[in-house]
């Protein structure tokens, strides 16, 4: 198995737990790391990455060929918001790199998010200025910056746009993201209450496709900086009427969407251009949007009867 011994970081997370069932499937040996640890059929490695003590004796004697850190802290919602993502997001960062750096690590991959950017229209690039608007995106930058400073250590930054996909469990705490509060509002409520006029437009892109982007950069050259999106937009309004057709088939019953119809903003439209990550791979992004929101509907089917 020498060759594909993996770290996920993060593993039980919203998107960790799709790229650890992804590398499981695809024939690679496993390993999560998490401060939390639930039942798992996986490796699990029990430590909080702010903690450098605790961390350093977890892995300082473990090897692995590839790192895939998607760990972070981003419940900006809760009090202390700012301390807590300097510390996991931040500086859990650099305590992993200070562990690997002497280590034979192929690749650390590392999901950061194009909130770095600070810009909410028009076109962002890699050469885009970073101007971070709110804690979230100033520790992931801070985190690449930490990367960058150690130029020899291998790594791939990943600037991730909204990327969608059926939580694993319904243990989730990313329940507050699009198309997972849409889903869960339409099985709930039997409406959807949309807080805007519906105009809002932002890039999605579909977690499976994430996996194999990263994958495939297991070859690509280090200390690389990437935009991963799918460079399609898609309005809420649209996400909105995926719901409800989805709901429409599988309970045969109307959904009703409520617009607020006092919002009279006009969308703004960005696109997070991905011809970098292009130039280097052959994909074709999904819409799997009505693929999961069926696959919602059945997670919470099993959990709510």
């Amino acid at each position: 198995m020498s060759g594909k011994r993996v770290l996920i970081t993060g593993g039980f997370g919203n998107l960790g737990s799709w790229i650890s069932s992804y590398f499981a499937k695809n024939g690679y040996k496993i390993s999560i790391l998490s401060k939390n640890i639930r039942d798992s059929k996986y490796s699990t490695i029990q430590a909080d990455i702010s903690d450098f003590n605790n961390l350093n004796k977890k892995l300082k004697d473990l090897e692995f060929d590839y790192i895939i850190h998607t760990a972070s802290y981003n419940e900006f919602f809760y009090k202390n918001y700012y301390q807590k993502a300097l510390l996991i997001n931040s500086l859990g960062t650099r305590n992993l790199i200070e562990i690997f750096k002497n280590k034979n690590i192929k690749r650390f991959i590392y999901l950061s998010t194009f909130h770095i950017y600070g810009v909410d229209s028009g076109t962002i690039t890699e050469n885009t200025p970073p101007n971070p608007k709110n804690d979230y995106a100033s520790t992931h930058l801070f985190a690449e910056y930490y990367l960058k400073q150690f130029n020899s250590f291998p790594s791939i930054v990943f600037r991730l746009t909204n990327s969608y996909g059926s939580p694993k469990s319904i243990d989730s705490s990313k329940w507050y993201l699009v198309l997972n509060d849409l889903a869960r509002s339409a099985f709930l409520d039997k409406k959807i209450v949309l807080k805007g006029n519906g105009k809002a437009v932002r890039d999605f892109i579909y977690m499976g496709d994430v996996c194999k982007v990263i994958e495939k950069s297991f070859k690509f050259k280090p200390n690389s900086t990437l935009n991963l999106s799918s460079n399609q937009t898609y309005s809420m309004l649209y996400l909105a009427k995926k719901v409800q057709s989805v709901f429409k088939k599988k309970y045969n019953k109307e959904l009703e969407i409520i617009l607020n119809k006092r919002d009279k903003t006009e969308a703004k439209i960005l696109f997070v251009d991905n011809s970098k990550l292009m130039s280097l791979i052959d994909i074709e992004f999904s819409n799997k949007f009505e693929q999961e929101i069926e696959s919602i509907f059945n997670l919470l089917e099993r959990y709510y009867g």
